[in-house]
């Protein structure tokens, strides 16, 4: 008996593979045979991460009908958006955004591939693969060879299915830091509310400090807190815990759940930037292969349209024959975590270490009533309550004209530590 070829080989299992499968699936339910998915780890495994769903993911997978009632959340209805003492809360406008343990979501993800039929193999790391005259060999630790006819990179940021292509990794990495301490569930700004505060690059750290409301691994609630921005580098580390410890202090009721001594995980994230190469013949890169959000660090949102573009790509090549993936980039572009892209890609270009940038300054203005600033905006499409097509409307462009006019005259003698909020 020959080896089998599949269609489809996904490396990883993470979301982004997992959704990648189950895309493919949910549009030729036929092909569940023919996918072979190979993760590296045992499942349920730890995943470092701040777990915020947006609402997009979570309309995503009801899509898809993957059952999400049973999976333990909180949900979450807005952002709080600091900058040193100044507060503005953007409402996402709908319920579907949440935040869950990472290791609970991502299994869910998993099982339910299995479910619809999807071959998948855990503690099977993949080692390398190269192309054949029509198609894709996979190699495992074990030695053994997997063929198919189309690869999917979804590996992860540490992930190397992009070096077995000659492929550059991408933009550059940073690190984060990680930390989960009790919470007190009758804490109101942390009941329902994703708190961001973005008073790092104060002191050189482009980046921002997390407070996410979430559950333990026993299902008691405790605060996901981190910090963004830092480099790989020495002292790096260090860096970041300090930071962290100066912010902190400016969220007195946080600090007082927290330990006195704070156990950081790190962990690396890359930006997805719409210049790198997601795609060659044969091979297609979804997740944080392709990168993550700049603004707010969300990931899985490129995931999910990530997934759904690249499974629609491979079924196309399927049925034709053309396996170069030619227009894979120029579709990315074209989804909604593009535009929250350009957003969060000015902000970071406006920022220094002293004020707010012009942008915050847009976003903390306060405005006649039922109007919208850049971060109404931005909660909106983060949510999914606005499709990401808003942020090209003329409409979105006349609110950051008339910000820009609104703030620009008194920008640069804003001092540092003024005090307003609007909610």
């Amino acid at each position: 008996m020959g080896t089998k070829k599949y269609k489809v080989i996904i490396v990883g299992g993470g979301p982004a593979g997992s959704m990648t499968a189950l895309s493919l699936v949910n549009l030729r339910p036929e092909l569940a045979g023919d996918i072979l998915l190979l993760e590296a780890k045992a499942f349920p495994r730890e995943k470092i991460c701040g777990g915020g769903v947006s609402g997009r993911v979570t309309a995503f997978l009801e899509e898809l009908g993957v059952p999400l009632q049973s999976l333990p959340k909180v949900s979450v209805k807005d952002f709080t958006v600091c900058f040193e003492d100044e507060r503005y809360y953007p409402p996402f406008g709908n319920d579907k955004c949440f935040v869950a343990r990472r290791s609970a979501f991502d299994s869910l993800l998993l099982e339910e591939a299995m479910r619809r039929g999807v071959e998948v193999r855990t503690s099977t790391p993949a080692v390398g693969a190269y192309r054949e005259r029509k198609g894709v060999v996979v190699l495992d630790r074990e030695g053994r060879s997997h063929h198919s006819e189309v690869l999917v990179g979804a590996d992860g940021v540490n992930g190397r299915s992009r070096t077995w292509f000659g492929i550059p990794p991408g933009a550059r990495r940073s690190l984060l830091l990680q930390t989960d301490f009790p919470r007190d569930p009758g804490y109101e700004p942390l009941q329902d509310s994703l708190v961001l505060d973005f008073s790092p690059p104060q002191f050189e750290v482009p980046g921002y400090v997390w407070f996410f409301p979430s559950f333990g691994d026993e299902g008691e609630p405790v605060v996901n807190a981190g910090i963004s921005g830092g480099e790989f580098q020495k002292g790096g580390y260090a860096r970041l815990r300090e930071v962290f410890t100066l912010i902190l202090d400016r969220h007195p009721d946080i600090k007082a759940m927290a330990p006195a001594h704070i156990h950081f995980k790190g962990y690396p994230e890359r930006e997805y930037s719409p210049i790198q190469v997601n795609a060659r013949q044969r091979v297609i890169f979804v997740g944080e292969q392709v990168g993550v959000d700049s603004f707010t660090g969300e990931g899985l949102s490129v995931c999910a349209g990530s997934a759904a573009i690249a499974s629609r790509e491979i079924v196309t090549a399927l049925d034709k024959g053309d396996f170069s993936f030619r227009g894979y980039g120029l579709k990315l572009v074209r989804t909604d975590f593009f535009p929250l892209y350009v957003i969060g890609k000015t902000y970071w270009l406006q920022s220094n270490g002293h004020q707010p940038s012009l942008f915050f300054a847009m976003a903390t203005r306060e405005l006649p009533p039922d109007k919208r600033n850049v971060l109404d905006y931005y909660a909106a499409v983060f949510s999914g309550r606005d499709p990401g097509s808003v942020l090209y409307t003329p409409t979105f462009w006349g609110t950051v004209l008339r910000d820009i006019a609104g703030v620009l005259p008194g920008w640069r003698q804003r001092v540092s530590g003024t005090s307003s909020s609007r909610r």
